[in-house]
């Protein structure tokens, strides 16, 4: 009976560990990047960065930097956008699951 108790706990442990890997490990991937004036090469705050059809995006902050977090894994186009400036579009960004994407922008003034 205790040769029996001792292998089942010891079964139970190891796919107790297995579950747990599986669970932990990630299922969505992360676009980041930077967003500059494409004449003056100054960091762009308050860009709006979209993943066209999706509801996906950010903004960027002090440092013209900008993440998307939680981007199912898959080819994307971005879309870069601010008042004053021309909006700029990325095709085929490829998101893989556990890694950073990295997509940086210039953008150019119009009138």
């Amino acid at each position: 009976m205790s040769y029996y108790n001792k292998y089942t706990k010891l079964l139970f442990l190891l796919i107790s560990i297995l579950s747990y890997s599986s669970i932990v490990a990630g299922t969505t991937g992360k676009i980041s990047g930077i967003v500059l004036d494409k004449e003056t090469g100054t960091p762009l705050i308050g860009c709006n960065i979209m993943v066209d059809r999706t509801t996906l995006g950010a903004a960027t902050n002090l440092d013209g930097a900008y993440f998307i977090l939680n981007i199912p894994p898959g080819i994307y186009t971005l879309r870069a956008s601010m008042i004053g400036y021309g909006t700029v579009r990325l095709n085929e960004l490829q998101v893989i699951v556990d890694l950073t994407a990295k997509a940086n922008f210039s953008l150019s003034t119009e009138i």
